[in-house]
């Protein structure tokens, strides 16, 4: 940090620093507890079917899910945003990971 924004901060008062804090994103929040349980059951069983491994989170602003598959080639992140249905999602990755199964 420069010394003109340490300075600035030590001059700024506590509450209008904790209220910059509080503050948030404005980003919709993700959540993991709207995915229907059935469903990632299913996608981890599949997933691990295949001999791959498969992490599950979300992005440091809240704003997306995050799905991390391992062993299929490179791993890669596939990112879930709030605003989109994870539901269908799961969908999508069973129906792919069924294909691969049947092909």
């Amino acid at each position: 940090m420069t010394a003109k924004k340490e300075t600035r901060k030590e001059n700024e008062k506590p509450q209008r620093r904790i209220r910059n804090a509080n503050r948030g994103t404005g980003i919709e929040s993700a959540d993991w507890g709207e995915a229907d349980s059935d469903k990632l059951v299913k996608a981890i069983c599949l997933i691990c079917k295949h001999s791959c491994a498969v992490q599950f989170g979300m992005t440091r602003d809240g704003g997306a899910l995050v799905v991390r598959i391992v062993g299929d080639g490179e791993p890669y992140n596939e990112f879930i945003r709030a605003t989109e249905n994870i539901n269908l999602y799961l969908d999508g990755l069973i129906s792919d990971f069924e294909a691969a199964e049947n092909g």
